[in-house]
């Protein structure tokens, strides 16, 4: 394996603590730290029931790993359990702070033995009113087989014994449920506002919950499982692919254990007991931690009337070039291109165009991709009226989109019932373009209007993801959009494309010709460069790529939130940093400097093997003048960054980058906010 090359795991779980820098950074404001530290944890989820999991599979397959030109997966398997456990402790750490912190400002976590004799009868109604209905216990018995559990819910492990010591104990399960609040405000009395989680909630309520039983003394102990979620498909087309996405899922239910987090005060006979049932044995699959874990759910932790505590919510942006709404957008954009900068600016101009476009008498059809939307969709509610209103509505659903498989099934039998043609994904590809085709009759000429994203058409995460979403009346773009939408019907003819870029055709061949000609460019003296943002970088060749510019002397600019599989030394010309703020970094954007003429593209991908090999994903040019200076001024303002940026040096330390005495801050999420109110 290259040495100058990491594995995609020990590069995520280093972008994870960026995460939890922010969770422990005093600067943060408390409920954005308590929001980063669920965040974290839900990462951490997904990581171990994706990431870990196909470690563990390639790790079965003996000396076959070695095929994939990838690291050992024995080895970052132990690095990971490693860089798990420290993570653990910064993370308990910054937990611990974030309580001293709530106290502090009048919020108070207590467990079940600290409820004031007040409130007890309150907790005690709670519990029969509110909870004791969803408690179904499992009870272990050590001859029996132990029932399929769910993934991801925790379970209190419960001993129930008499206080005297006589007879035999009683072990059983209790899932916390997954439909009621986590946390749980208690009546307020005085100035300092209770609130309990709700499996201490439950621990108050088990001499009710095993009333039948002779027992009067209870310990219980937390510990949750992960399971191997990775979906699989073979090539057989001929069975419904309902069918099998039903099947994978339920597959995917009784994946096989990868995890097992648990309290680190369980008695080991007991925790042994639970382990040997769950089939988890391996040292690299438990992790002893504190009383509390799926702290995914501090996401959901509730305000409780405080101010003053989060991120102040910014005004949005007006969009420049957008006309007044008597005019439309389809006229706006027939004027000029438009680019929204998400979440400063509206993501509603996108469903407003929608609307526009569902009621137009002229709009002849609506196509649209489709990843990942919102729950309560606009923009799905604006392509079944679109059909309602005779518009022909096509609809690319892509049923692999991981977790929201269930939700894009439902999505597509929804379109159907509204009248929507709907093609469930591409046979062998997974579609990850983020792509609108409207075409509209115009003087006798059908003409093309064309929606081309960074991220997903989807609302809620419009609100923290940043994005760019241009909107564009180029004939020629348009052109190249409907032949990709005609390739999606017959994926037996690749696209023939003239401005718009799309893999797995053509992303490498197009990135390799523009590396070799800045480095020509360099070598004949004139202005040369590259500057790139993503999400994750983690593909072999296109790290060759990139070093052999920088080695022609191209000076070479990286910006990535996550993955980074490329180890820079420190005699490295190439300089790369990651930014993680208030907002998720999420757009794709690549400038090549090309003689002083700056090129700038937009993009669905990252640079991983499956974007340029496995995806159908859409690489965009922004022609307008403007809009190309706009977005080169974001990309300047984020790598002069030096409150959020962290440097990906050789071992990924996590280091900010420093700040020289009297260098003015600039914190990027800020100062963009702030250049697009200014600019012209």
């Amino acid at each position: 394996m290259n040495k100058d090359f990491r594995s995609k795991e020990t590069s995520w779980l280093s972008f994870n603590a960026r995460v939890l820098q922010e969770a422990g950074d005093p600067e943060v404001p408390l409920f954005d730290r308590i929001k980063f530290l669920g965040i974290y944890s839900s990462n951490l989820d997904e990581f171990f029931r994706v990431r870990v999991a196909t470690l563990k599979r390639l790790a079965s397959l003996g000396d076959e790993w070695k095929k994939l030109d990838i690291p050992n997966p024995n080895e970052t398997l132990k690095k990971v359990t490693r860089l798990v456990g420290k993570q653990a402790e910064d993370y308990n750490s910054a937990y611990s702070r974030v309580k001293e912190d709530l106290n502090e400002n009048g919020i108070r976590l207590i467990d079940e033995t600290e409820v004031p004799t007040s409130l007890k009868k309150w907790l005690i109604d709670y519990f029969r009113n509110e909870v004791s209905t969803h408690i179904f216990p499992i009870i272990l018995k050590a001859s029996a087989k132990l029932p399929k559990l769910k993934d991801l819910p925790m379970y209190l492990a419960v001993k129930a014994s008499k206080a005297d010591g006589t007879g035999r104990p009683m072990h059983a399960l209790i899932e916390i449920p997954g439909n009621l609040p986590r946390f749980i405000p208690l009546p307020k009395t005085g100035d300092v506002q209770l609130v309990m989680y709700l499996d201490d909630i439950i621990r108050f309520g088990l001499d009710e919950v095993f009333a039948t039983f002779p027992y009067d003394q209870f310990d219980s102990y937390a510990i949750k499982f992960t399971r191997d979620s990775e979906l699989e498909f073979d090539d057989d087309f001929t069975e419904s692919f309902y069918e099998k996405l039903e099947d994978s899922l339920k597959a995917r239910e009784e994946g096989l254990p990868v995890r097992a987090n648990f309290d680190e005060n369980f008695p080991k006979p007991f925790l042994n007991l639970v382990l040997r049932k769950l089939n988890l044995a391996r040292s690299d699959s438990l992790y002893p931690g504190a009383r509390y874990h799926n702290r995914r759910d501090l996401l959901g932790f509730p305000k409780l009337g405080k101010t003053g505590l989060s991120y102040d919510k910014s005004e949005l942006v007006p969009v420049k070039g957008i006309a007044k709404k008597q005019v439309g957008l389809l006229a706006s954009i027939r004027k000029r291109d438009i680019l929204l900068h998400i979440p400063y600016q509206p993501f509603r101009h996108l469903i407003t165009l929608l609307q526009e476009a569902s009621i137009d008498p002229l709009v002849q059809r609506i196509y649209m991709t489709q990843y990942r939307l919102a729950k309560n969709s606009c923009v799905a509610a604006a392509l079944q009226s679109a059909a309602r209103n005779g518009k022909e509505v096509f609809v690319l659903v892509e049923p692999q989109a991981r977790f929201d498989e269930e939700a894009n099934i439902k999505w597509a039998s929804r379109y159907r019932d509204a009248g929507v043609t709907v093609q469930l994904g591409v046979q062998g590809l997974k579609v990850h373009s983020k792509l609108i085709l409207i075409e509209r009759r115009e003087s006798g000429r059908d003409r093309f209007y064309t929606v081309l994203g960074t991220g997903n058409f989807n609302e809620d995460t419009a609100e923290i993801f940043a994005d760019h979403l241009l909107m564009t009346y180029n004939q020629e773009i348009g052109e190249d959009a409907d032949t990709i939408f005609s390739f999606f019907r017959r994926s037996y003819k690749p696209p023939r494309l003239n401005h718009l870029l799309a893999a797995p055709f053509d992303l490498r061949r197009f990135l390799a010709e523009k590396f070799e000609r800045e480095i020509e460019n360099h070598r004949a003296g004139k202005p040369a460069g590259i500057s790139v943002k993503v999400n994750n970088f983690s593909d072999l060749e296109t790290n060759a790529l990139f070093r052999n510019a920088s080695d022609a002397g191209v000076r070479v600019r990286l910006i990535v939130r996550s993955m980074f599989s490329m180890v820079l030394g420190e005699e490295e010309k190439i300089e790369a940093i990651s930014i993680v703020d208030r907002y998720l970094e999420h757009s794709r954007m690549i400038i090549f400097e090309n003689d002083g003429d700056p090129e700038v593209y937009l993009s669905s991908a990252d640079f991983l093997p499956r974007n340029f090999d496995t995806r159908v994903e859409t690489i965009f040019p922004v022609y307008d003048k403007k809009l190309r200076k706009q977005l080169i001024q974001c990309y300047e303002i984020q790598w002069s960054d030096n409150c959020k940026a962290r440097i990906l040096d050789e071992d990924l330390t996590n280091k900010y980058r420093p700040r020289k005495a009297k260098t003015p801050a600039v914190r990027a999420q800020y100062d963009i906010e702030e250049y697009l109110r200014e600019a012209k």
